[in-house]
C-alpha cells in the first residue's frame, strides 16, 4: 500500500504539470488602439501584425492572425494592438503556397495604410503611407518557402 500513494504523490505533479496550459501568445494579445488600412499585392494569406519586442521575435506562436485568409488584391481595416519596443510594430505572414514574410521594426499608426507588394521573393517590401498618400516608409521584406 504505502508503494502505491508513493507512487500516485509522484506521479501528482507530473499529472498537474502537463494538463497545466500556458500559452505564449497570451502576451501578444492587448487592447486595441487604432486602425490601419492592410492591403495584401503579393499572394492570399493570413497575417500578423504584432507588437515589436524581443518576447515576440523570438517566438513562432503569433497567436490568432491580424487578417485572416486575405486574398492577393483584397484591402482590408486591420485592427492595431499597442506598439512594441520604441512604438515599433512586427509583420509575420504566410501564404497559401507555404512562404513565409517577415520584417521588424516597422513604424505604423493610427490611421495609416500597409501595402505588402513585389513580385520577386527577394524584392517583396511594405510601404507605409499616411492621408495624402505619399509613401512615408518603406520596409524590406524577408521571405522563403517553409
Amino acid at each position: 500500500m504505502g508503494k502505491k500513494i508513493l507512487a500516485v504523490l509522484c506521479l501528482l505533479p507530473v499529472f498537474l504539470f502537463c494538463c497545466c496550459t500556458t500559452r505564449e501568445t497570451d502576451n501578444m494579445e492587448t487592447k486595441n488602439i487604432g486602425t490601419v488600412t492592410f492591403i495584401n499585392s503579393v499572394s492570399d494569406a493570413d497575417v500578423w501584425i504584432l507588437a515589436d519586442t524581443e518576447a515576440n521575435r523570438k517566438t513562432t506562436l503569433w497567436g490568432t492572425a491580424t487578417l485572416s485568409k486575405i486574398p492577393k488584391g483584397e484591402s482590408r481595416e486591420a485592427q492595431l494592438c499597442e506598439p512594441g519596443d520604441e512604438g515599433l510594430y512586427m509583420f509575420r505572414m504566410i501564404d497559401t503556397d507555404k512562404y513565409y514574410y517577415s520584417a521588424d521594426h516597422i513604424a505604423i499608426e493610427d490611421g495609416c495604410t500597409v501595402e505588402i507588394k513585389g513580385e520577386e521573393l527577394n524584392q517583396i517590401t511594405i510601404e507605409v503611407t499616411y492621408g495624402s498618400g505619399a509613401v512615408v516608409s518603406t520596409y524590406e521584406v524577408f521571405a522563403a518557402r517553409l
